[in-house]
């Protein structure tokens, strides 16, 4: 896809964000949903003075909130607990994104051959503010750790996955998100900025991006962006694994091009390709030395 192609694309979808973002914003909708973004993976129950503590939310106000929130479907209230936790309807929310989505469903038999092969963990993300959002993950045969689940959210900083995102954006909302990254992580700016470009430069040079235990000291990663056809959302997939399994040379030589054509093969699916768009960098056969990360 030639570079300008994808700069127009990323550029639409910045320019839709954009008129969205002079709506004025309403706070109370705003803390409502910051508050059911607080629940983890890892949480089946939270109670006001965790919401609180997450979301930096007064707990008077995350009192009438979870309240709302819970006479909508939202949450669920434990009575013999006196904490909440997420409620039928938010699964409604993402069932009509998925749904729209579709790609992961059509990557699903990709991805379970690649991570059989590779003896790793083969994911798909969708970005998200300052992370990036699992939709879909396979294992290998012999998996090293757990699968990881839809909405398990990783931070953009220190994935390749994140990377990879930020490499189909267009200059300006690449410079701003790289500069909320920086205020988010003051102690570590200079090498999230220094890992960010060179990830940036490697997916437009070879379509691929790798995090050398950026940010599992164990794990190596690979990544690869996909900007949907919609032209609105954009996602990666990746490959991660125990850096004695999926080295330096092995992503450089196999599982980076691999991944690649993965990605390619989807792009040129008819069920997930309209006429006229595409969705990841063009790789190049140019080489050169690349920094460690």
């Amino acid at each position: 896809m030639p570079r300008r192609q994808l700069a127009r694309e990323s550029g639409r979808a910045s320019g839709e964000r954009q008129a969205f973002e002079r709506v004025e914003f309403n706070r109370a909708a705003g803390r409502g949903l910051d508050i059911l973004t607080a629940f983890t993976a890892g949480d089946q129950f939270l109670g006001n003075a965790e919401i609180a503590h997450r979301t930096g939310i007064p707990r008077s106000t995350v009192s009438r909130i979870t309240a709302t929130l819970t006479d909508l479907g939202y949450l669920n209230y434990a009575d013999q607990l006196g904490k909440y936790e997420i409620g039928p309807r938010v699964l409604a929310l993402s069932h009509s994104l998925m749904s729209k989505l579709r790609v992961h469903t059509t990557a699903r038999p990709l991805m379970d051959q690649l991570a059989r092969e590779a003896n790793a963990v083969v994911g798909l993300s969708m970005l998200d503010g300052l992370n990036v959002v699992f939709v879909e993950s396979a294992l290998g045969e012999r998996p090293y750790s757990q699968q990881p689940q839809v909405g398990f959210r990783v931070p953009v900083a220190f994935t390749a996955m994140g990377w990879a995102c930020l490499s189909t954006m267009s200059i300006n909302d690449r410079a701003e998100t790289l500069r909320r990254l920086e205020e988010r992580y003051p102690d570590r700016a200079a090498d999230i900025r220094r890992n960010v470009e060179q990830a940036v430069a490697d997916v437009w040079q070879r379509g691929f991006c790798i995090s050398l235990g950026a940010l599992d000291p164990g794990s190596n990663a690979v990544g690869v962006p996909y900007l949907h056809p919609d032209g609105r959302h954009i996602l990666a997939f990746n490959m991660t694994a125990p850096k004695s399994v999926l080295t330096r040379k092995s992503i450089e030589s196999t599982w980076g091009p691999r991944l690649v054509t993965m990605v390619e093969q989807l792009r040129a699916s008819s069920a997930d390709r309209p006429a006229g768009h595409a969705a990841v960098a063009p790789r190049s056969t140019a080489k050169g030395p690349r920094r460690g990360r």
